[in-house]
């Protein structure tokens, strides 16, 4: 059966998505220093929800250590509580869904970010970046304690009255760090073989789905992002990646969603192989992850660009950049009204854009003409 942009898509938590487009989680910076929200930060997500069936809200750390950028957002604390509150009353009081982002940096936080504090990792391996600080092994007791702070992350979520959460096994940060064979070199029960490398993801899983029940919310949604491939050698290839996947879609997992810049992605590993990742994961994905919603990302502008998407196979699509520039994307999709240029100087108070992500957005200034 053809699927429309515009059909209801039924999450196995309970909760609907109205249409198949989502606001694709951008980090903005403009955070206070301790990681609560801003004012800016409610502007810019109301303006842009009544939309998009989910508002995704950018990475948020769960650790007060564990941050990966300057502005960051956090839900490591219950005091964070009351300004996320806000936040998602402010992206649900106009229809959508609010989803929030959790993670942790791992490897890719610094000492400056996190107050002299040594990275940690699933082993001492540092990240191939230039200036990159060897992290510190994490012991297995304290391995716990981080999955928990996943949990404790997800429950604050919860009470603040977000939908649901992602959590970001993407973009190397821990989740991935520890399911990677580059970062993850240990020989305990939490490392060597594929098996060992899932469990840190998997019971992370099962402690913010635990949470979540404990909270009487079985409809909270649990989003999980992923990097398909890795260049690191030995690094994690799509094998291994649909390894993950069809093992996590065991644990209640409302969608999957690609971490990619573009949803026509092929592979980064092997160049000359065209084949389009979705088309090797719709072959790879076995029974139980075929009835979980995969969500693709990147290169959506327009509604010939969204349904050439969802026509290929994805269920849903996160759109990016679109949003940013046009807070009312969805819509003017929806009604064949968008514009046909891009906002001009001067539209930042239209566009709700705060102003730390607007000072670093040259692309917006070197395409709108």
């Amino acid at each position: 059966m053809t699927k429309n942009i515009f059909d209801k898509v039924q999450l196995s938590s309970g909760q609907t998505f109205e249409n198949r487009l989502v606001m694709a989680p951008m980090t903005t910076q403009c955070s206070f220093h301790d990681g609560s929200v801003t004012d800016e930060l409610i502007q810019y997500y109301s303006r842009r929800a009544g939309g998009p069936a989910a508002v995704i809200v950018e990475s948020t750390f769960i650790d007060n250590y564990g941050r990966a950028f300057e502005g960051a957002l956090g839900a490591d604390s219950d005091d964070k509580i009351p300004g996320l509150k806000k936040l998602a009353e402010g992206i649900k009081s106009k229809g959508s869904k609010a989803i929030i982002q959790l993670y942790h940096a791992g490897r890719m936080g610094t000492p400056e970010l996190n107050m002299g504090r040594q990275p940690i990792s699933a082993s001492s391996i540092a990240a191939l970046r230039d200036n990159a600080v060897e992290p510190r092994t994490l012991e297995i007791e304290e391995i716990e304690e981080v999955i928990q702070l996943f949990a404790d992350a997800a429950r604050r979520a919860i009470e603040a009255g977000f939908d649901g959460v992602e959590l970001h096994g993407a973009n190397t940060y821990l989740l991935q760090q520890f399911y990677s064979p580059h970062s993850n070199r240990r020989e305990d029960e939490w490392g060597g073989t594929r098996e060992n490398r899932l469990r840190f993801p998997r019971r992370v899983v099962e402690k913010v789905r635990a949470a979540a029940d404990e909270l009487n919310k079985p409809d909270f949604i649990i989003g999980y992002r992923f990097s398909p491939e890795e260049l690191e050698e030995p690094g994690i290839n799509f094998e291994d990646t649909m390894y993950l996947l069809n093992h996590l879609a065991d644990y209640s997992i409302d969608y999957f969603h690609f971490s990619i810049n573009n949803w026509q992605r092929t592979s980064i590993i092997d160049t000359e192989d065209e084949q389009l990742l979705l088309e090797k994961y719709l072959d790879k994905a076995g029974d139980k992850l075929k009835e979980i919603p995969i969500m693709g990302a990147g290169g959506i502008k327009s509604a010939e660009d969204a349904e050439e998407a969802i026509g290929s196979g994805f269920d849903l699509m996160s759109v990016g950049k679109a949003h940013l520039i046009n807070p009312d994307f969805v819509n003017q999709l929806k009604n064949n009204e968008l514009p046909n240029t891009f906002l001009i100087d001067g539209d930042d108070e239209k566009l709700m854009i705060p102003a730390p992500l607007w000072n670093i957005l040259g692309f917006l200034k070197e395409n709108k003409k």
